[in-house]
This record gives structure tokens, C-alpha cells and sequence, in this order.
């Protein structure tokens, strides 16, 4: 049976996308800074995620427990990369103690609220939203004049993680919702849903592949 257009977006052509910044991250290895070796590390745990979840799911095994996992680690090497950026000391202060209440919460979350086999549409909007709070202090801090604004790969991988982590906080928010009601209508929303998500995880990738494009011009 051919596989419907949209899964091969989803499941295979967006996910072998996070190659695209893998690789010029990689050819740009000298030029990078600690913050950016952080994202480097994302993406090779994006990748990583990615094919877990495929080989799972190809032998019919629940892969949701690997994204609440994701979620945990994603978070923290989230934060670290904020705080390698940001210049305030109480925002800095605030990402260390989210450091230790967000993993808790999440552990929380799985345990008591919602199972490990379904998706946390607790803990992932609560993610995205610290995410956007640390993504909008960066541009509101004051950046190294001596730098063209274009020239600075963090402000375009700032723009990627924006972009995608304030348009899934809906999907994540209503996910489950979608997923449950599994009536013609709302199947036909769940996979627009997920193709928008996918769209703007793209879109970061993308983003952030042309921020390290840049590295040899800072």
C-alpha cells in the first residue's frame, strides 16, 4: 500500500530535514561558540528522537513515552542555550530555577495526570511558552552593535525557535482533543494540524541552518 502524501511529509521529508543544519553546523564547526555547539546538540538529539520514534513506531510500538522524555532534555538544552545568551541576571536567575521545577512537573505529569502513552498537552505548552518568554528577552535585550544584526547566526536560530515554538503551542494544546474525536471531521483536522506542525518545524530547521550559515562572518 503507497504511503498518503502527507505521512511521507510528516514522518519522513520534515524529520530528514534536521540533516540540512546538521550538516552546515558541522562544516562550520570552527566558527562556532558555545551557544551554538548547545543547538548543535539539539539537533542531534532531534535526530536521534526522530529515528527512535520511526523504528517504534514501525514495529507497532507506542512512541509517545520517547516525547515525554524529549521534552525533559529538550528543555534543558533549551535553557542553557538562553542562558548562554541572555545578559540579564534575573531572567537568568528564573531559566536556573525552571531548570529544576520543569522536569519535576513533567515527572509529575506521567505519573499522576496523564499516562506516558498519551501525549502531554500539559507539559508541551507549558514548555513552548517559557521557550517564547526566553525567545522575546533575547530581541528585547540590547545586541553587540559592532555586529550587523543579518551577520548574527543566534538572532535567525532565535527567529526559527520562535516561530515554531509559538505556532505549535495551539497543536500541542489541542491535541489530544483531535486525536480522541476520531470522527471523519476532526481526523481531517488532526492531519492539518500535524502538517502545519510539521511546516513550521521545517521552517526552524531551515532557520537555523541559515543562522550557521553565518558563522564565518561574525
Amino acid at each position: 500500500m503507497a504511503m498518503p502524501a502527507s505521512l511521507i511529509y510528516t514522518g519522513v521529508i520534515v524529520p530528514v530535514s534536521v540533516l540540512i543544519p546538521i550538516g552546515i553546523a558541522i562544516s562550520k564547526r570552527k566558527h562556532t561558540n558555545r551557544p551554538l555547539k548547545i543547538i548543535w546538540y539539539y539537533l542531534l538529539l532531534d535526530c536521534l528522537i526522530n529515528v527512535l520514534a520511526v523504528v517504534l513506531a514501525n514495529r507497532k510500538i507506542n512512541n509517545l513515552p520517547v516525547l515525554h522524555v524529549f521534552t525533559i532534555i529538550e528543555f534543558v538544552l533549551m535553557s542553557f542555550f538562553y542562558l548562554s545568551i541572555l545578559k540579564h541576571e534575573t531572567v537568568g536567575t528564573i531559566i536556573k530555577y525552571l531548570l529544576v521545577i520543569f522536569p519535576i512537573f513533567c515527572v509529575l505529569n506521567f505519573l499522576f495526570f496523564q499516562s506516558i502513552y498519551q501525549f502531554n498537552t500539559y507539559a508541551r505548552p507549558v514548555e513552548a511558552l517559557i521557550i517564547m518568554g526566553c525567545s522575546l528577552a533575547y530581541f528585547a535585550q540590547s545586541n553587540d552593535a559592532e555586529t550587523s544584526w543579518s551577520l548574527n547566526p543566534v538572532n535567525w536560530i532565535n527567529i526559527g525557535i520562535l516561530l515554531y515554538f509559538s505556532g505549535a503551542l495551539f497543536i500541542f494544546s489541542f491535541s489530544n482533543l483531535t486525536v480522541n474525536k476520531m470522527n471523519e471531521k476532526y481526523y481531517a483536522i488532526n492531519i492539518l494540524m500535524w502538517n502545519i506542525h510539521a511546516t513550521l518545524l521545517l521552517l526552524m530547521y531551515l532557520l537555523i541552518a541559515f543562522g550557521f550559515s553565518k558563522c564565518s562572518k561574525q
